[in-house]
């Protein structure tokens, strides 16, 4: 069954029904992994499965030439208000347009085509929402200008568009929002900007900090790499940092330190890219200890760098088993387990599994034949209950006309 979401057509997209069948083809990300069995604890399947509830196909029409479309983030304030924001690029010329943004909405019974708010534009890149509780949320977007980037606030009425950030604004890193007045912006080389209702105020933090998160407005981290030498001593360039937010001011905490045995390879460096906090006395970082790779012929392993916080201490964690190992959270799924990149699940017993999904209908340019993978950008647990959305797109590898379907899924228990 084909349903079109109003004004998609004009994009060029329309949406289809899904398959059921399963697929033996994983749906890898690319990274290297053990093998897997059936045992959880080392990549087994599991009791859940990705359902197709839409499919976005790029079509031609005779306003556009052939588009492709994106959909970068999800956000639910209900299970009846459900948000994906997206954009949509026509591919087929020498010179690609621009990527023209638009959003979907889900009233509880279909999905719709909302515009993009006025004050973004329509021509935007990764868009992304954060939650504002019950004050609404936020969308914010970068531009394709050097421009820095633009945020509005959706109230549950009506979008209203927060001030330009300080300065040239710079890229947006990351963004953790508590309330309406009370919102943290990251942007290039560590200046991080705070929203108080009225005003943008900056500051430069004393480490280099690439993610966001935390769980009250005086209990914030920002997490990334501290500058250690240059090698000279046979250390490493980097070591983790993670700077924390009590309410009045930021101070850098101590972080344990990774060291590569000897011979010590050229560059090496360790670093946190992504901050997960749970509670006040669990806070989860995750990234890596690597080096500058072809330069010996006797490599060591890369090494997966976990800490953890327990309200006092930063310490060392052990990283997840067999086919989780490496692997990093989308979103947390109650107190049952994290959904990690790479469809995989990990429970709080430690056992990892991996979450099945159908394959594409065989139609609309894919081959029963064609090997497919599901990329999801985001994941989202709907609040107050059970149902998990995701948005990304499944990739299709086959000969003569590999494609991509952007796509939105929900979880099957």
């Amino acid at each position: 069954m084909r349903r079109i979401v109003t004004g998609l057509a004009v994009l060029g997209l329309a949406l289809a029904g899904c398959g059921t069948e399963a697929d033996g083809d994983d749906g890898d990300d690319g990274k290297a992994k053990p093998p897997s069995s059936s045992s959880p604890a080392t990549g087994g399947t599991s009791g859940l499965t990705w359902a197709y509830d839409e499919i976005l196909d790029a079509e031609s029409d005779e306003s556009a030439e052939r588009a492709e479309s994106k959909l970068t983030d999800v956000i639910a304030t209900a299970d009846d208000d459900v948000w994906a924001a997206g954009t949509v690029t026509a591919t087929d010329s020498a010179n690609p347009s621009p990527d023209d943004g638009f959003l979907l909405r889900y009233d509880g019974t279909r999905w719709q085509r909302q515009p993009m708010p006025a004050a973004l534009g329509s021509t935007v890149h990764e868009a992304r929402f954060d939650s504002l509780g019950p004050d609404g949320f936020l969308l914010t977007a970068s531009q394709p200008t050097l421009a820095g980037p633009r945020t509005v606030r959706w109230d549950g009425t009506r979008w209203t568009a927060l001030p330009e950030l300080p300065g040239d604004g710079g890229r947006l890193v990351d963004m953790k929002a508590f309330a309406a007045d009370d919102v943290w912006a990251l942007s290039g080389e560590s200046r991080i900007h705070h929203w108080d209702g009225t005003r943008w105020s900056t500051s430069t933090l004393p480490a280099n900090v690439v993610s966001l998160d935390g769980v009250a407005a005086d209990d914030l981290w920002a997490v990334g790499h501290r500058d250690t030498g240059d090698g000279s001593d046979g250390g490493e360039f980097t070591q983790p940092a993670a700077v924390h937010w009590d309410g009045s001011s930021w101070q850098l905490t101590e972080t344990p330190a990774y060291r590569f045995p000897e011979p010590v390879p050229p560059e090496p460096s360790a670093a946190i890219d992504d901050v997960l906090a749970l509670a006040a006395d669990d806070v989860r970082a995750y990234g890596t200890h690597s080096f500058n790779h072809g330069e010996v012929e006797d490599e060591p392993q890369e090494e997966a760098v976990r800490l953890r916080w327990d309200g006092s201490d930063w310490a060392k964690a052990p990283d997840a088993e067999g086919d989780c190992a490496g692997r990093v959270p989308m979103a947390v799924d109650g107190t049952r387990g994290l959904f990690l990149d790479g469809n995989r699940y990990v429970g709080t017993d430690g056992a990892c599994t991996k979450i099945k999904r159908p394959r594409l209908p065989s139609e609309g340019g894919v081959r029963p034949t064609s090997r497919q993978s599901l990329w999801l950008s985001a994941v989202e647990v709907v609040p107050g209950t059970d149902r998990v959305l995701g948005v990304g797109h499944v990739q299709v590898n086959q000969s003569g006309n590999p494609m991509s379907k952007s796509v939105i899924v929900s979880l099957k228990r």
